[in-house]
């Protein structure tokens, strides 16, 4: 083997180990993150169910909103309404145990967290990753 074919062989290798390690870096890099995870199932859960009511945009002008006494929250205000800070906790309190927060006033609203404790019992038993994800949704939906 001359040395300008071991040069050359060496060369290859080491381009081939390069691109080999880089692959699945890239490979990585694609997959999405937990947060963009949950922020996907967060907008497919709202939009199933709460969106018929509280709207796509969560401005309170679902499709149902006209038939309900009093209408649904605006969603998108709760930061606003909360002196600028949005209120989490208060949010995933209330899909998680209802009627319980005075202030929602009508108890027209369903209990989330039971109907979500049902959808994924194996992975998430309480349901609370799906409240999570909601929650996180309905925060990308705040007016600015």
């Amino acid at each position: 083997m001359t040395t300008s074919t071991l040069k050359f062989a060496l060369l290859f290798t080491a381009l081939l180990a390069a691109l080999g390690s880089a692959y699945p870096q890239a490979k990585k890099e694609q997959e999405p993150s937990g947060a963009e995870t949950g922020l996907k199932s967060g907008k497919q859960i709202f939009a199933k169910y709460c969106a018929s009511c509280h709207g796509i945009d969560g401005k309170g002008d679902g499709p149902a909103a006209s038939a309900l006494m009093p209408p649904p929250a605006a969603l998108s205000s709760l930061t606003r309404r909360h002196n600028g800070t949005y209120p989490a906790g208060y949010v995933g309190a209330f899909l998680k145990f209802g009627r319980s927060l005075a202030a929602h006033g009508s108890e027209d609203m369903p209990v989330w967290g039971l109907r979500f404790r049902e959808l994924d019992p194996v992975h998430d038993p309480t349901g609370q990753q799906h409240i999570d994800d909601v929650v996180a949704y309905v925060a990308l939906l705040q007016v600015k």
